[in-house]
């Protein structure tokens, strides 16, 4: 009879120190998870943000690319000089492309870009010769606020297809605000 009390008692003794050990561990599962949680949350937080800017450079980008095709619209409707004409032609069509790949992009990424330009009246300039300067300062300035704005994008992401993009649209628009710049300077206008 001894004997099986001091095994009932040793077994109890190991039952209760299993118990404590496992409530232990518990404990300790528990943190690890409620820590895990949090940094899960936090990651999905900043994943969320980031797309978020990622989108809004996006339309932004594209909302100037957009004025861009529109500026050359009326620039070439307006000019008669053929080296303008020129220009903004290929500027125009260079914009077209760009704007097919903004489009293949957002698709990609579920995000939606306007398709309609957004120059408000107070920007154009029209009917008069005189206008070319500012039609052509307009557009620089539509360019350049669209490299600006792909750098931030290309700086912004971790996505590989927006940094191509930005990449090769900034290369194309350095290009044309070169080209822009040059025509200011050659038609006499400082630009």
């Amino acid at each position: 009879m001894m004997k099986f009390r001091r095994n009932k008692l040793t077994i109890t003794g190991l039952v209760a120190v299993a118990l404590v050990i496992t409530n232990f561990n518990s404990c300790d599962s528990f943190i690890k998870s409620k820590k895990c949680e949090v940094i899960k949350t936090s990651r999905i937080e900043r994943n969320i943000l980031t797309y978020k800017d990622e989108a809004k450079l996006l339309v932004m980008a594209s909302k100037n690319n957009l004025d861009v095709i529109e500026l050359c619209k009326i620039i070439e409707k307006e000019e008669t000089d053929k080296i303008v004409v020129n220009l903004v032609e290929q500027i125009k069509d260079e914009h077209i492309e760009i704007f097919e790949k903004y489009n293949e992009v957002a698709l990609e990424n579920v995000i939606s870009i306007p398709n309609y330009p957004d120059i408000k009246q107070g920007e154009r300039a029209f009917s008069n010769t005189d206008d070319l300067e500012v039609n052509l300062k307009l557009l620089s300035n539509k360019i350049n606020n669209q490299i600006e704005l792909l750098e931030k994008l290309s700086d912004t992401t971790d996505n590989l297809d927006f940094k191509e993009l930005a990449t090769w649209t900034n290369n194309t628009l350095k290009e044309n605000l070169n080209k822009t710049t040059e025509t200011l300077t050659e038609l006499n206008f400082d630009s």
